[in-house]
């Protein structure tokens, strides 16, 4: 009878101590059972297609008091903490830079396919956004997705495009400084012509981050390309195709730039030279030009000058492209290389008259310059330097990098006309 009582008692404890339980949890697993759940989670591969551009999507919900909410898509070059010595890492280059930057986030290195959304802006910010020119279809990108990253964050985007006129720029700017805008972000026409502007925003207490460096005075933040890699790869790319169709190494190799100091230009052509070190019988030749017709015409008359050509490069689109049509002009059949991914540029790798470019978003950039500007705004610190992703297209990867690049357009219905 005892035995009985007792395994009635332990029964009715056991039950006891259930219920309670139950009731404690609500019905969900304990706190540490999850952890180890997602502790223990077997990893996602990542897809090897190329990323399409992530859509601008207003942000769901604040996110933390400080927090950049742009951290996960960081790699960190330099700590959070520090500064980037900007005008050390030109002057290296041989490009003369006294620029700084006052951000102390770290530097960092951001892919096109970012995973977060836009900072939440704690008030109705009101945001200047000078870029240097839209005729080329890199500057018309950036003017298209800045707007479309002000609308979905709900910024007040004023626009001024300079049309390659710092002075015109310089006026802007002052006009926003009357008007008393929260933040400007600045695509530089002179990189140093500049240095007004951006000191009179600094005496102003206006945040600005510049999408691509000055040369000059200083900014908050900076968002740029690793310029020398893409003068790299462009060269590297040359060089492979000479080898392997046993062209000796010997000749004249033609690149065409601007005919202005530009810390983009500078840096790329030290890269695109720096591949052929080793080879003291090839002379690289410098020519300039702004638009593609100058371009054309400089490529035109070098065809003529250096029959020894055996390589050109086209350091920027519009001499990409006026250089490309000189050379089917006149049958020649000169390898080119490029930086840049305008759409012509595309479909001439794809058709076999350019061997392939060193490309960058056009859109990606300005996601980080308003991440920037928000984020000061907001009292958030940031990295002092984004470097945007390039990426080498050829005609092995041409046709999905334009859908990458141009939202998922098709290079075909490019071709045919289908589509801008």
């Amino acid at each position: 009878m005892r035995k009985k009582r007792m395994l009635a008692m332990v029964l009715t404890l056991v039950m006891i101590l259930s219920l309670a339980a139950c009731g404690s949890s609500g019905g969900e697993e304990p706190a540490d059972a999850k952890e180890t759940e997602k502790k223990t989670e077997a990893p996602k591969e990542k897809a090897t297609e190329a990323p399409k551009e992530t859509e601008t999507k207003a942000p769901e919900k604040e996110q933390a008091a400080g927090e950049d909410p742009q951290i996960p898509d960081y790699e960190y070059v330099q700590p959070a903490g520090e500064t980037f010595d900007i005008a050390t890492y030109y002057n290296d280059l041989g490009v003369e830079c006294s620029f700084k930057l006052r951000a102390t986030g770290g530097v960092v290195n951001v892919l096109d396919d970012m995973t977060t959304t836009l900072p939440v802006p704690k008030d109705k910010y009101t945001i200047g956004f000078s870029v240097y020119f839209t005729v080329d279809e890199v500057g018309a990108m950036m003017l298209d997705s800045m707007k479309a990253h002000a609308e979905a964050a709900g910024i007040e985007l004023l626009v001024n495009d300079a049309n390659y006129d710092q002075d015109a720029q310089n006026a802007a700017i002052e006009q926003w400084i009357l008007q008393d805008v929260d933040g400007v972000i600045l695509a530089p026409c002179d990189f140093t012509g500049v240095q007004g502007s951006l000191d009179a925003l600094k005496e102003a207490g206006i945040p600005c981050a510049t999408l691509n460096p000055a040369l000059v005075s200083e900014a908050d933040s900076v968002v740029m390309s690793e310029c020398k890699e893409q003068g790299v790869m462009a060269g590297k790319l040359l060089l492979d195709h000479l080898q392997e169709n046993n062209v000796e190494m010997k000749g004249t190799i033609i690149y065409q730039s601007l005919p202005f100091v530009h810390p983009n230009a500078a840096t790329r052509a030290d890269g695109f030279k720096s591949v052929f070190a080793d080879y003291p019988d090839v002379e690289i030749v410098e020519l300039t030009g702004s638009t593609p017709e100058e371009h054309y015409t400089a490529f035109e008359g070098a065809l003529l000058a250096y029959p020894d050509m055996i390589g050109a490069f086209g350091l920027y689109s519009s001499a990409t492209v006026g250089m490309i049509n000189a050379k089917k002009a006149n049958g020649s059949d000169i390898p080119i290389t490029s930086i840049d991914n305008d759409k012509p540029i595309l479909q001439a790798i794809y058709e076999g008259d350019c061997l392939g470019s060193a490309c960058y978003s056009a859109a990606a950039p300005t996601f980080y310059c308003m991440s920037a500007i928000i984020n000061l705004l907001n009292g958030v610190d940031v990295p002092s330097a984004y470097f945007y992703e390039n990426r080498l297209v050829t005609k092995d990867n041409v046709e999905e990098m334009f859908e990458h690049y141009y939202d998922g357009k098709t290079l075909a219905d490019y071709i045919a006309g289908e589509t801008e």
